[in-house]
């Protein structure tokens, strides 16, 4: 499969015409999909998840940050999404490794903006650890 026909199934994937439950043939693919979104709609995405939860910022944008944030939910038995607006305060998990590797020069400096909140969620998860 190449690149492009990849990137045009994952588009099609975050777009549907009802509210409500969305079929399997619209169900996030992590990591790949966390991509598509937080390009596509400026956004800061949060993946929560029992294995690992990542933080994806867009890849490129002529913005000075995100426009939002949308936090993917893998915790609960629901699983879903909620677009949020989070302030300076709230703590967010590290960088996902491949976002350092692929983004643009014009967003390189979001992850410094966010570096204190992810600082402060590595620090509550090691105490909660203990």
């Amino acid at each position: 499969m190449t690149g492009e026909v990849r990137v045009n199934e994952l588009v099609h994937r975050i777009h549907w015409p009802v509210d409500g439950p969305v079929s399997y043939m619209h169900w996030f693919e992590i990591p790949d999909l966390l991509y598509i979104i937080a390009n596509a709609f400026n956004l800061c995405v949060i993946l929560i998840a029992q294995l690992g939860s990542t933080i994806v910022l867009p890849l490129y944008s002529y913005l000075d940050r995100p426009e939002g944030t949308l936090v993917v939910d893998l915790l609960t038995e629901q699983r879903h999404c909620i677009q949020l607006q989070s302030n300076d305060m709230c703590l967010i998990p590290p960088l996902h490794v491949q976002w350092i590797h692929h983004r643009s020069e014009w967003v390189s400096n979001w992850a410094n903006s966010y570096q204190h909140r992810i600082t402060d969620w590595n620090a509550r998860v090691t105490r909660n650890r203990k």
